[in-house]
């Protein structure tokens, strides 16, 4: 039971951290951030679409290049639950981006089960009872990637290679009477929309970890559009729908599936140069 309490009142005090104002403390009002809208995708037509491909990504947050995304001050995994929680954002079931999960389904996400023996009598060590216990979601514990949906598209009007985010996916390891069942999608959002219902338009408006300097406003909406983070490729659209370690040849060797991320990372970089005109 105390462990119970305790985990709900650690919940509590992560899911309450103040989101935008992080730099509270500062002699100066600080408030490019809020202020800010979000610059429109320039308008794209289907004639002018030469090449098109779809590849999925994975950014570990543990990586050295990605840890402002864990700023503890405003880690991206607690504005995101926060945001679903409080109705600000909309989260969905899958990739395809149609069915809605409701809040009271979303909260339920991501509690873990374990199974243990609870003392019923402290003067009594027989009478015991074993029991499930429903672990709380930590978000800025629990999720440390995020799985990025994305087209590469390059636009023969213009000359130019260009990439546009479709969707994000926190994720996080399912476990279910204690056993690890390994890595999910605790929700998918829309990126970018004409609703205000989307990242892009929420996030503009959270500010990210600036390296370089604390005068330096940098938001996640510049954080993922200006693509400061690091990630691996884990599929390219293919006729099976698979993912590359679901191959045989890569379901037991993680190092050929990274260098066949790599491939994929090249053969995108070539394709550019392939395309251009003089």
């Amino acid at each position: 039971m105390k462990k119970v309490i305790f985990g709900l009142m650690l919940l509590y005090s992560f899911l309450n951290l103040s989101a935008q104002g992080v730099y509270d403390d500062f002699i100066y009002n600080r408030q490019a951030v809020t202020e800010r809208k979000v610059i429109p995708w320039p308008y794209l037509r289907e004639a002018d679409v030469m090449y098109a491909k779809r590849v999925v990504r994975m950014v570990d947050t543990r990586e050295k290049p990605n840890q402002p995304m864990a700023w503890p001050k405003n880690p991206l995994s607690i504005i995101l639950y926060n945001a679903v929680r409080d109705g600000k954002l909309t989260a969905y079931l899958n990739d395809s981006l149609t069915s809605q999960i409701s809040i009271e389904d979303f909260l339920k996400l991501g509690t873990d089960t374990e199974y243990t023996t609870i003392l019923l009598n402290p003067d009594d060590p027989s009478e015991t009872k074993d029991t499930f216990v429903v672990n709380p979601m930590f978000p800025d514990l629990r999720i440390k990637k995020f799985r990025i949906v994305e087209d590469w598209i390059f636009d023969k009007k213009h000359s130019q290679m260009f990439v546009r985010i479709v969707s994000i996916a926190p994720q996080y390891n399912l476990k279910i009477g204690g056993v690890d069942l390994g890595e999910t999608d605790l929700c998918v959002f829309k990126y970018h929309s004409k609703d205000a219902q989307d990242l892009r338009h929420f996030l503009i408006n959270y500010e990210i970890f600036n390296r370089q300097n604390d005068a330096g406003r940098l938001t996640y909406d510049d954080w993922f559009e200006q693509r400061l983070f690091n990630s691996y490729v884990i599929k390219e659209a293919n006729q099976q729908d698979m993912y590359i370690k679901d191959y045989a040849e890569f379901k037991d060797n993680g190092v050929a599936a990274i260098l066949e991320g790599e491939r994929i990372k090249q053969e995108l970089f070539e394709k550019e140069h392939d395309l251009w005109e003089y």
